[in-house]
């Protein structure tokens, strides 16, 4: 046994204790150290049981520490059952049970572990796992195709908010609100949705989740079964469609032509369930025009199809008014819109919404109510008096003027500098440009791979496509999280990812 510098050779009833380190110029307790050595020398069957442990006089003289050293670390290992002790009779080891070396030996080989684990995962756990190399959302990547900028968010204003919440002393809102009673948020919500989008609805249509993936996951557990078709974009957003996978559903491809997603495309008439983005076609950029929002809701009409519309980036509309939602124009309750402040405030909050005709939205709650609760009351709170008193409205209209700035910025360079590269890009809503490759012969994995490396969130059009191949090879440039200086500087290197010498 080694304690500090000295070697000391000592045994338990004939086990040895070589191989147990104690040391004194460790940050970890002595007791500690003792407890884990016995430990393991327990586990390993170096101390095999049946042992009888010497008093613990004995053995701390025997180690040379305190008795105190010795009696935490025996008490805690009769607590946790590696010891047993009988008043008059003494502390005896626990017979351990152990497999034999040559059946264990399996679980000690790295690839037959990854092998062992990967066979454990569920199919719904491979259909949502089934991408190694993801893009970063945390901030630190330049021209991130996904990602505001945090920075502008209004902290100031959040922080007043929060200490307001707190000194009114309502403590009910750090427990489980009652979640069939429409909160602040959802009041708010409604408010601010038929201002700015044009839906006309109550309190008790509004669904608070924690965020638009949480709602799409909430939606296909009360709506789905395995086997149940599902008409989705192609290409189409690729995170939410392996959430349809991983519940069993048939995947049927609605086809993007210049008007969005289009519905007669979809070969199959028993479709449960449409999604689409119609503000900005994720990746597409487009903005579904009237004449094909009708003829969705015709189509799902017509087959009693629910549509889920997630309106990802219809606060980012930098050129003329709000374009209306599918939902702003839904007269027979086809379609389930999903919204979320991810984009407008902060990610890390996690504050999303669903609208849904109210019979489902109560459903939709029981549902919460069992599975995941319900949105922490405080942070619900704090985002409806941000919207109440105005200051998320004047928020908004900040980032529009900023983003709008940096996408003219980045469109600058794009067809000055990178003329060569790609087609002119347009300008578009949203966080990002489509920019296709003039040479379609281009190595875009290559491409993405050293993009990655200097740090660059863009992403590659074939992403989205469900056999991860595009017709044509195209890169989403973000400019939203990026200042000015940051795109110049972003730009230049991406132009050495695309031309390395």
């Amino acid at each position: 046994m080694t304690y500090g510098r000295r070697i000391i050779a000592r045994t338990i009833d004939g086990s040895s204790l070589d191989g147990l380190i104690l040391d004194a110029d460790s940050a970890r307790p002595l007791y500690l150290q003792l407890y884990d050595g016995l430990r393991q020398m327990i586990l390993s069957g170096a101390i095999p049981g049946g042992t009888r442990i010497p008093s613990s006089r004995v053995l701390s003289e025997s180690l040379g520490v305190s008795r105190f050293t010795v009696v935490t670390a025996l008490d805690q290992l009769v607590a946790e059952g590696y010891l047993s002790s009988t008043r008059g009779s003494g502390t005896y080891v626990e017979t351990v049970p152990r497999r034999d070396a040559g059946k264990s030996k399996v679980h000690h080989e790295g690839v037959v572990v990854s092998d062992r684990f990967e066979k454990l995962v569920s199919h719904r756990g491979q259909a949502l796992t089934w991408r190694n190399s993801l893009t970063l959302n945390d901030g630190s990547q330049h021209l991130h195709m996904a990602s505001p900028d945090h920075r502008l968010f209004p902290v100031h204003i959040w922080s007043r908010l929060t200490k307001e919440v707190f000194a009114e002393g309502d403590f009910r809102i750090v427990n489980y609100r009652e979640i069939l009673r429409p909160s602040l948020l959802e009041e708010q919500i409604a408010k601010h949705i038929a201002v700015s989008r044009g839906i006309r609805c109550e309190p008790e249509e509004v669904v608070t989740t924690l965020g638009a993936h949480h709602a799409v996951n909430l939606l296909a557990e009360l709506l789905l079964n395995p086997g149940d078709t599902v008409a989705f974009e192609e290409p189409g957003m690729a995170a939410i469609r392996s959430i349809f996978q991983s519940y069993g559903c048939r995947i049927e491809p609605m086809h993007v032509d210049a008007s969005g997603p289009d519905p007669h495309t979809v070969a199959s008439r028993d479709v449960k369930l449409a999604f689409v983005t119609a503000a900005k076609q994720q990746p597409m950029t487009i903005g579904m025009p009237m004449k094909r929002k009708l003829e969705m809701l015709h189509w799902a009409a017509d087959r009693d199809t629910l549509i889920i519309e997630d309106d990802l980036g219809s606060e980012f509309r930098y050129q003329g008014g709000p374009i209306p939602p599918l939902k702003a124009l839904d007269q027979a309750g086809q379609v389930i819109y999903v919204g979320a402040f991810s984009m407008s405030l902060l990610q890390s909050l996690r504050v999303g919404y669903m609208i849904m005709p109210r019979a489902l939205a109560e459903k939709c709650r029981r549902l919460i109510q069992v599975r995941y609760r319900a949105l922490p009351q405080f942070t619900e709170q704090i985002v409806g008096r941000l919207i109440e008193d105005g200051h998320y409205a004047r928020h908004l209209h900040r980032m529009r003027r900023i983003y709008a700035q940096r996408q003219n910025q980045l469109l600058d360079i794009l067809r000055s500098d990178f003329a060569d590269i790609f087609e002119p890009p347009e300008f578009a809503s949203g966080f990002y440009n489509l920019c296709y490759y003039r040479d379609q012969s281009i190595d875009e994995d290559a491409v993405l791979i050293r993009c990655r490396r200097n740090n660059l969130g863009v992403e590659q059009l074939s992403y989205y496509y469900a056999n991860r191949t595009s017709p044509r090879k195209a890169l989403l440039v973000g400019f939203a999280a990026s200042n000015e200086e940051e795109i110049e500087f972003a730009t230049k290197l991406l132009k050495r990812c695309l031309k390395p010498t």
